[in-house]
Parts: C-alpha cells; structure tokens; sequence
C-alpha cells in the first residue's frame, strides 16, 4: 500500500494497563462488557464497477475513528459498543457515502459500500469538465447508468422523469424532450460531454436526440445555468458526462437486449472500451425497433366527433432509432485528451389522426404494425468534438472543440399544404420540409486556486450557426446565427462549513435571415396568397450574474443552498420569422419580428437533511421573467390560409412569472425495506392574461416502496419495487393558458425488479418492469396528442438483460 495513504491502528487491551484492580472486578468488567455490548463493523469499498478501491478513507461517527481500506478495499472497525453509527466512505474522484448501521448485539456487522464518479471532478480522476461549481449553490441531481437502465422507457427524456421537477414533452413513444421546472426547448441546454446539443430544440415535437443507452453519467442543474453556459440555460441544464477513463492496461465491455411487449419493441446495444498503456478508446453501437404502440381506449375524440382507434393501435406510430459512437484519446499527467465521433438516426411515424382532419383511410388497419407512412419524421444528427485538458498542478485549462450536422425532414402530402404537383419536379415528391443545420462550437475556461483560498474561473464560449431549408411546405427561411460570451466566476470557502460563489457573463448575438415567399394556390392552381418572411439581422448584447451561497450543518448531515441569479436569453429565427404549418404540432406557427431578448430575475432556495433512518430535500424558486417569449393564439383571431389549419398562433413577448417547489424524502423502514416519495408543484402565471403559460407540467406526487433482500454470494443488489404517481388536474385559469384543454387527474402504478448476478468475475444484470400495471386510460398535458385527446400508452412490459466483462493484464 502506498505510505502516503497507510494508517497505524491504536488498539489497545486491557493487559496494557497497570493492574491495579481487583482480579474480580476485572473478570466482571469483561463479563459485561465483551462480547455482549461490544462488536465489530467491517465491509469493504468498491467502484462503480464492483472493483476494490484501496487507500480509501472510511471514518466512524460519532467517534470519528479512521481507517483506510486495504489493497481489497477492506475496512475493519473492532471493539464497538451497542448503538447506532455512521460510516463515511471517501475517495479522491467519486461521491462520499454514508450508512447508518445500528447494533442490536455483538454480531459483527458486515457492510459493502459501491462509490460512484464525482461527476463535478474533472478525469483521472477527473471524468468532466469542471466549470466554476454553481451548482454548488443551486439544485443538481446526480444519476447513474443503473438509474436510466432501471427506468427504461422509450426515450433519455422520458427516462429521468422520475426525478422531481423533471417531465417531458412527448410526441407518442419515440420522441421526447426534457422539461425542468416547467421550462423547456431553447430555456434547456443539454450538454453532451462538453458540447452543447443543437439539433432543432426549439419545436416541441423535436425530440432530444440522445442515445440512452450511451449515458454514463448525468448532472441535472434545475436553475439559472446562463452565466456558465449561455443563453439558453435560464431553465437548466442537463449535463451527460464523458465516459469514464478505464485503469491502465485493462478492458471492459457490456450486451444489452430489450424487449417491450405493448408496441413489440425489440432493441439492444453493445459497446467495448480499453486502456492500452494511457492510450484509450471505446465503441458503442445502439438499435431500437418499435411498432405501432397500444393504447387503452378504441376511440379518440376530434372536435366533438368519435373516431377509431382500430385494434387499440395507434397508426403509423412505428420508428426505428439507431446510434453508433466512437471515442478514443491519451491520458497522461500533464492532461487529457479525447476525440468522440456519434451518429444518432430517426425515423419515426405521427399518428395518422393527428395532422390535419382525420380521414377515415388513414385510421384504417393497413394489416402491418411497422411500416412508416406520411405523415413521418427522419432525423440524422453527425457530431464529431474534441475535449482537451491540461493540468497545472492544482489548475488547469479545458478547451471543447465542436461541430455538429443535423439533417431533419418531415414527410406529408402535398395537398394537404394546397401545393399543386404541377408545382413539383417530382409528383411523387412526398418531402414537406428539409432543415440542415449546421453548427460549429468552441469553448474553453481556466481555473486558477490561490493561495488563499479563492478559486476563479475565466472562461468563453463561441458558436456559429448555419440552416437551409428545403422541400415543399414552408416554415422557416435559411438563416445563421452566432452567440459568444465571456465570463468569470469566483468560490471560496470561508469556512468548514461555508461556501460562497459568484460571476458575471458578458454575451453577444446576431440572427441573419433571408427572405422567402410561399404561394398558395386555390383547387385550381390559382395563386391567392402567399407566405412571406423578410430579411432580418439583429443583435443581442446582455448581461448575466449571480450570487450565492452553501452551508452545512451537523457534520454536513444539514445543507442550505441559496442562490439570486440574473439571466437571459436571446430569441431565435424561429420566434421571429417562422411562417407556415408545423404539422409536428399541428397547427400554423407565426414569427414575430423585432423580438427582444428575455431576461429572467432567478432566486432559489434548497435545503438537505439527514438524521438515522431519514433523509429529505425540499426546494423552492421564484422565477420573474421579463419579456417572456411564448406561442399563443392570435387574438382576436385570426385564421391560417392554409387548408386544415386552424387558427393562427403568433409568438409573442409578455412578463411571467414561474414559481414552485419539490420535496423529496427517504425512510429505511427495516433493514431492507425503503419508503420514499417526491412531490413537484409548478405555476406558471402571465400578469398580462392572468392566464397560466401553455405547457406547464401537473402538480404531482410520487410514491415508491422498495425491498433489497440481502447479497448472496452470487446475486448482488436484488431488488422489487413498487411505484406509484398521483397527477392532478390542470384546469382552470390558474393551471391552463386559453389555448390548452383540462387535463383530468389520474393514478398509475408501476412495478420493478431485477438483480445482478455474478459469473466467474463476470456481471449479468436482469430487470424487469410492468408499466401502467392496470392499464389506465390516461391524457398527459405535455402529449403533443393532448389536443386531439389520444390516450398514453397502455400497459407495458419490459424485460431487459445486459452482460457486464471486464479483464486486465
């Protein structure tokens, strides 16, 4: 064992004393005293991997006596008397951990304790890039790959719902985005290991184009994340972190297969990763196949009128999903560096029923569950980026390096957008709309640690932009567009026990748009209007800040974070020159020119707790928006050209204010039985309406009662679970804007388990879930098929199994 880490125990017996009394009263004092009110506790630290972590620290409260782990990660604490402790277990580049044991008698108590990466450190131990640590000061939620593997649904998005304060908007089961705190699209920033995603977030029905399966690591910021990450983070944050580096001359890889049965899903990944010497690489390749998924109801309703769900499927809701990611890269003392290339591929189906007036063929059983017809989505995202680190001894330098090629096109018919195909090149021509953006980023920060104490961070970040549109539906010009900004954000610790931190971000952005025009022709090809958006070339200058501070308590067993931020957010060429049918959501979509940026006046307010058996959080924000850009229905009214279209939605710019708060608790009833719950609560509210915001999440709470029966020597971590949500209703001036229906309450329960057994070193992992366990028939006020009230998905059953191996040599 390295000395630098070794500990010399001081045990001593009662044979090292001077005997000075009586032989009685000794032989008593021992009768009484061992082995019946003394004991043992002893266990062993482990990776994430299930590997030894030697030279940890593990320190035994209240008596604060240290040990540290053996070169098998075994700790051993003797001599103990009844009552209750803690062990704390430590170790440089992962999360501590702290169990409660409680001594009943003199058995001796054997724990085994699995830290987890530190996702705020950076790799080698450090695995990310550390910006200044503002989630010090606000609420950040840490997740694993066992979590997402745990809670497989259809998407990432949808996946991490089940943390409070988190939803999704969905579009049927294949298409999903993040919503925090009732925030979403251009207010979210999703950081894919170091590089901001830019992939059309903007439209609801643009889902978020992850693979879930290629998640690691994941910090959920839910506050102002503008003044480290840009514009677009006054919602949040969403940071997936780069992939773990793997110990020198060692290798690792995994198998996953997945099956559903409600929409016959059939999907897998297998990935492979190695460390050569420091030189290190990995590759992951994912493929998902799903059907026209099923739903609890055979009939939908669409403007008072009852039509069919044939055989409980939703049409043309069918999609395939594919990814294939590469990294590779050296790790040396003086830094880190790391090349990553991914392509992520859609192609998905919209239920027939939903774009236009429902038509009786469209609904019809075609007799194939899988096949795509129009009305569907392809999407192609191409990324290729490179994180570079440099360490300064106790500093270092990140540089990130992007660029990103998105391709999106959606198929419809020509007719229904009233083009004539003597207008087309190609009469079968069935593209509506092409959108190829184009993105090249580069971002990079310092952090210097000074003598006394202080840590700074200077930083910047640049990206420039690039869209062209083809096809023939109209909605959006070509355009470019840029946003750089510089920052400088500086800690301390004042103490033990508190932390205070704050910054100031500099930003600058442009939105060039070009001109263009979209006829429209009568049923005898007779122009009789057009769609016009006209050149524009805008400049944003802005400013952000924030303040803040952490305290802790009683051995960091109480926490009080606070936080008061500035922020903004500049609006893009889709809020200022959209003009034409977004038939992902149904309805004709209007820009408004002259928009200005947002800005957004953030205060939240956390706390931790924790004592024995218990722990609980509980977090509230204030959020006032100044500027607040949404899109509602023109008013009073007025109506698209187009045919089928409805009413015209106009973006537009008033004050809002977003409030709320999540509590969540934890209890060990017994020793293998867990109660926990989580209660979310967001309102929105327009002071100039005194109407809710479109798209505010329902308040609801969450229950989940969880058993672990004890490792055996081949099974580890078994689990069953019992969940259970509670969603209330949205109605009423103060839930729902004027252009959304109510959303009754309902009730869902769900059901998991599953375990980890072990194969000659080897690991095989085996979960199951039943989702919506009674086959509730439910509307969900983030479905983009709320507004033609389409249930969600039935009943669900998901078996997945995944084959961990690891060696070295």
């Amino acid at each position: 064992m390295n000395e630098a880490f070794s500990l010399q125990k001081t045990e001593r017996s009662l044979s090292d004393y001077p005997m000075r009394l009586p032989l009685s009263c000794i032989i008593l004092m021992f009768l009484f005293s061992y082995p019946s009110l003394r004991g043992q506790i002893g266990g062993v630290v482990l990776d994430e991997d299930k590997m030894p972590l030697p030279a940890a620290n593990v320190v035994l409260y209240p008596d604060t006596l240290l040990d540290v782990t053996d070169d098998k990660g075994r700790f051993t604490f003797e001599n103990l008397p009844k009552g209750t402790y803690r062990v704390v277990a430590s170790y440089i580049g992962y999360r501590s951990d702290t169990s409660t044991i409680n001594f009943r008698n003199a058995k001796p108590k054997e724990i085994k304790i699995i830290l987890q990466p530190d996702d705020l450190v950076l790799e080698t131990i450090i695995i990310s890039e550390e910006h200044a640590k503002q989630e010090e000061t606000l609420q950040a939620d840490h997740l694993h790959e066992d979590f997402i593997h745990k809670h497989l649904t259809g998407t990432f998005a949808k996946s991490i719902e089940k943390l409070p304060g988190i939803s999704a908007i969905n579009v049927g089961v294949g298409i999903s985005k993040p919503v925090i705190r009732g925030l979403s699209s251009n207010r979210i920033i999703v950081n894919h290991q170091g590089i901001k995603q830019e992939s059309q977030q903007w439209g609801s029905d643009h889902g978020l184009e992850i693979d879930q399966f290629d998640v690691q690591s994941v910090e959920i910021i839910k506050g102002p994340g503008s003044l480290q990450y840009g514009s677009d983070g006054l919602g949040g944050v969403i940071n997936i972190m780069p992939d773990k580096i793997l110990p020198r001359n060692s290798i690792e890889g995994s198998i996953l297969g997945l099956t559903k049965s409600n929409n016959d899903h059939r999907g897998g990944s297998a990935k492979v990763a190695f460390n050569l010497n420091d030189w290190f690489a990995s590759v992951r390749y994912s493929l998902q196949d799903f059907a026209d998924y099923q739903v609890p109801s055979t009939l939908f309703n669409y403007n008072g009128f009852e039509l069919p769900i044939v055989n409980n499927r939703l049409k043309n809701t069918a999609g395939r999903e594919s990814n294939i990611s590469l990294s590779c890269g050296i790790n040396k003392p003086w830094g880190i560096t790391r090349l990553l290339y991914s392509h992520y591929a859609l192609e998905a189906g919209l239920f027939s029923g939903a774009v236009g007036i429902p038509r009786s063929y469209a609904l019809s059983d075609d007799g194939n569950y899988r096949d795509l017809d129009v009305p569907r989505q392809e999407v192609d995202h191409y990324r290729i980026s490179l994180n570079q680190v440099f360490f300064f001894g106790s500093n270092h330098l990140v540089i990130d390096v992007g660029l990103q090629r998105n391709l999106r096109r959606e198929f419809s018919e020509p007719e229904f957008h009233s083009i004539p195909l003597s207008q087309l090149e190609d009469p079968n021509d069935k593209l509506g709309i092409e959108l190829l953006l184009e993105t090249f980023s580069i971002s990079s920060h310092y952090e210097h640690h000074l003598n006394s104490g202080w840590k700074n961070i200077l930083g910047f970040n640049a990206q420039w932009q690039k869209n062209e549109r083809a096809g023939f539906e109209y909605l959006l010009p070509d355009f470019r567009t840029f946003r750089g900004g510089v920052y400088s954000i500086s800690e301390k610790e004042l103490s033990e026990h508190w932390l205070i931190n704050g910054g100031l971000r500099l930003d600058l952005g442009q939105n060039d748009t070009d001109y263009f025009r979209q006829y429209i022709w009568d049923s005898n090809e007779t122009v009789i209007d057009s769609l016009v958006s006209n050149v524009t070339d805008d400049l944003f200058l802005n400013w952000s800040a924030s303040i803040g501070t952490n305290l802790n308590f009683a051995e960091h067993r109480w926490t009080l974070k606070a936080n008061f931020g500035k922020s903004f957010r500049v609006p893009y060429p889709a809020e200022t020159v959209s003009n034409g049918i977004h038939h992902g959501t149904f309805r004709h979509e209007v820009g408004t020119a002259g928009l200005g940026s947002e800005h957004g006046y953030q205060f939240d307010l956390g706390t931790y707790w924790e004592y024995e058996k218990f722990t609980g959080s509980f977090s509230t924000y204030f959020n006032y928006f100044d500027n607040y850009i949404y899109l509602g229905p023109t008013f009073p009214a007025r109506f698209s050209p187009l045919p089928e279209a409805g009413q015209i939605f106009q973006y537009r710019q008033d004050d809002a204010v977003y409030t709320g708060f999540e509590l969540q608790w934890d209890y060990e009833l017994l020793s293998q039985l867990r109660f926990s719950q989580t209660a979310e609560f967001v309102q929105s509210y327009n002071p100039k309406t005194n109407l809710a915001l479109p798209f505010t999440p329902q308040p609801s709470i969450k229950t989940d009662l969880s058993f672990s029966p004890f490792d055996k020597s081949w099974i580890e971590e078994p689990y069953l679970e019992i969940s259970h949500q509670h969603h209330f209703e949205a109605s009423g001036s103060s839930r729902i804007d004027r252009s959304e229906q109510a959303t009754p309450a309902y009730h869902l329960w769900d059901l998991g388990l599953g375990s980890s057994f072990m194969f000659a070193k080897q690991e095989l992992n085996v979960k199951f879930q039943v989702q919506n366990i009674f086959d509730t028939e439910y509307l969900a006020h983030l479905s983009r098929y709320r507004i033609i009230n389409v249930p969600e998905q039935g009943r669900n059953f998901i078996l997945s199994l995944q084959l961990r191996f690891n060696g070295s040599w």
